[in-house]
């Protein structure tokens, strides 16, 4: 298992920023999950730009992982 580094101040208040979905002030389990989906999310349309069977398939996933990104 791979040690984390915990970030610093100004990097904590930035992550905050941009996953604390609640504005309780902290980063749940939830909202990690919900960034790492969207990240997902991305590279699948990513992929699904291109040509054969990988980027149909990741088309089909894209739209299935966007409806639960985007709920």
């Amino acid at each position: 298992m791979a040690n984390e580094q915990e970030p610093d101040g100004e990097d904590l208040e930035t992550l905050v920023d941009a996953y604390d979905l609640d504005d309780d002030g902290k980063i749940s389990l939830i909202e990690q999950e919900r960034a790492r989906l969207g990240v997902v999310d991305a590279r699948l349309e990513e992929i699904a730009e291109g040509d054969g069977l990988i980027a149909k398939i990741a088309g089909v996933t894209h739209k299935v992982v966007d409806r639960l990104d985007n709920d």
